[in-house]
């Protein structure tokens, strides 16, 4: 009798009920999944498989066994320093100043496992003068593992990691184990709590408006509907503006939830963002929405006559010039089809984007954590190898970029009218594997939802995470919001992918007005008009709406005028 790769159909019957039960994700290995199985089955004392889905079924502390041979409990001290560092030099001081000191910072480890990583936030809080002002819940599937958390005895190998040193002065060595302080220890709250399950978040178990969330490595093991139902979960779990942490392992949660995809030099965190005011951008009048939209409609071509420029398409308000117009500078990001990559000093380049799996590189840009490093980025700082090199494109040679249809604009009205973005992001096309036709669903979306753009366009660019172009449209909707820090980190992103990104450097310069660093706004201009001199006159600007590269060297030049005109003046940046 075949049964497929189980030696027996019990197995796969057990394995059915833990992926009903806790959303597990069928094993790669069936040989290890049964050995799994058999051990546990070995400690209840059962041989039958009936009876043993019984006793999973009626007594939890049985699932919660088989669970922990199913998965592996990997963890010590400061696992993946990264985060923490990110949690010490960004969250922390943001907490403060968005808050006040005498906020308490809520902090949730999620599948806590033995206790080494809440035991880890409470120690670094410690340290930073947080004392009395954080609580710091940790939960876990496994009673037994909570067991062990509670207990707080650890061995030489929870103190494997890089940042072990920083634990130590933590524990007091008991012959061959150590013991944690009680002062780590009582700023720990460890409950019981099935990530898979519709439970939390609950103001009554403390699991909701979260200043930080640590999920990592677990959401490896759930199956795609339970990633988005937890996905969902862990963003109505954080409070506004709250960072959330995942493991390099675990699947992209930015098209899952309205969660901002936040990219580091190490890898890529979430926040919920905070709230802010809308933004339009333009697109053109042919984009407009007849009365009755038919299948066969056809998308209207993008072009330099209107897109970009104040008031010119219909029914665009409130919109920022583009960086050749007039006003503060600030510039639309409105783009021509092939564009979202960017190309090398102004140069037309083959359209580019990244496969949807492709990771994330290793960033080394300054400012690129989120944080503001003063001044403008280095020129030539960025990957040796151009960003269209390493990105090949998805989409067939020759074949353009294709906008959204009138069809396609009215289903994401209405998908807007339920409330789910992502349906509206999806029907544009925003997330799509081509990155340019992201970018034009990205720009349509905005005129609809400024909000779900950039959730949208975050997703798209953690989609296609060498685009610079994607960079470059995520920093004009995050500044169209006012929220220079972090449109300051988008457009450094995209500079350090492609450095010769005129219009990137004409927006940090702006972003860097606003931030009061007269001295890297005026670099990032001088960088922006230098840029524009390597170029024919005439030579139309990648992402500008065909303005000449001596039309934005006059901009760039007129921006550095009024900013020495104010400084002589006396007069205060904004």
């Amino acid at each position: 009798m075949n049964w497929g790769p189980w030696s027996h159909p019990g197995y796969a019957e057990v394995l059915a009920l833990v992926e009903e039960r806790a959303g597990l994700v069928p094993p790669s290995c069936p040989a290890s999944a049964e050995e799994s199985i058999a051990r546990a089955m070995e400690r209840a004392g059962l041989k039958d498989f009936d009876a043993y889905r019984v006793r999973l079924t009626e007594e939890p502390a049985a699932l919660d066994d088989l669970l922990i041979e199913l998965t592996v409990g990997e963890t010590y001290f400061f696992r993946t320093p990264e985060h923490f560092e990110h949690l010490l030099s960004v969250v922390l001081p943001e907490l403060r100043e968005r808050h006040g000191p005498d906020h308490t910072a809520r902090l949730w480890s999620a599948a806590c496992s033995s206790g080494e990583e809440p035991y880890s936030i409470a120690a670094l809080l410690l340290g930073e003068g947080w004392d009395a002002r954080m609580t710091v819940y940790a939960t876990d599937v496994s009673r037994g593992a909570l067991a062990r958390a509670r207990k707080a005895h650890y061995s030489d190998w929870s103190l494997r990691g890089g940042w072990a040193d920083r634990m130590r002065a933590h524990l007091r060595a008991d012959g061959r184990q150590y013991i944690l302080s009680p002062e780590v220890q009582k700023r720990v709250r460890f409950s019981y709590l099935n990530l898979a399950l519709d439970t939390w978040p609950s103001a009554d178990s403390g699991i909701w408006k979260l200043d930080v969330i640590f999920c990592r490595n677990v959401l490896i093991y759930f199956n795609r509907p339970t990633i988005e139902a937890v996905a969902r979960r862990l963003h109505d779990a954080l409070d506004e503006g709250g960072y959330l942490y995942t493991g390099p392992s675990d699947p992209p949660l930015g098209g899952l939830a309205p969660l901002e995809s936040v990219l580091t030099e190490w890898g890529v965190l979430y926040r919920r963002p905070l709230p802010g005011a809308t933004l339009s951008l333009p697109v053109p009048a042919a984009w407009t929405e007849p009365p009755t939209a038919t299948a066969s409609t056809a998308a209207p071509a993008w072009g330099p006559s209107s897109a970009g420029v104040p008031g010119a398409a219909t029914g665009a308000t409130s919109l920022p010039p583009p960086p050749g117009g007039s006003g503060d500078g600030t510039a639309t990001g409105s783009a021509s089809p092939g564009t979202a990559g960017g190309s090398s000093a102004g140069t037309a380049a083959p359209p580019s984007s990244a496969t949807a799996g492709r990771p994330a590189p290793a960033w080394n840009a300054p400012g690129a954590d989120g944080g503001r490093a003063g001044g403008a980025l280095t020129p030539g700082a960025g990957p040796s190898q151009s960003a269209q090199e390493a990105t090949p494109s998805t989409r067939a040679p020759g074949k353009p970029a294709h906008a959204p249809s009138a069809t396609a604009l009215h289903a994401a009205r209405q998908a807007l009218a339920r409330g789910h973005w992502r349906e509206a992001a999806q029907q544009l096309g925003a997330l799509d594997s081509d990155a340019d036709t992201a970018a034009l669903a990205v720009r349509a979306l905005a005129n609809l939802d400024a909000a779900a753009a950039v959730y949208a366009c975050a997703e798209a660019a953690a989609r296609h995470p060498l685009v610079p172009g994607l960079r470059y449209l995520e920093a004009l909707l995050l500044l169209g919001q006012g929220r220079t820090a972090d449109a300051e980190r988008a457009v450094r992103q995209a500079l350090y992918l492609e450095p010769t990104l005129i219009v990137a450097w004409l927006i940090l310069g702006r972003v860097l007005r606003r931030h009061r660093d007269p001295s890297g706004a005026m670099k990032a201009w001088r960088e922006a008009e230098q840029l524009c001199h390597a170029l024919p006159p005439d030579a139309p600007v990648p992402h500008a709406d065909g303005e000449s590269a001596s039309r934005l060297a006059e901009v760039a030049r007129g921006e550095r005028s009024r900013m020495q005109a104010a400084l002589a003046a006396g007069e205060e940046l904004s």
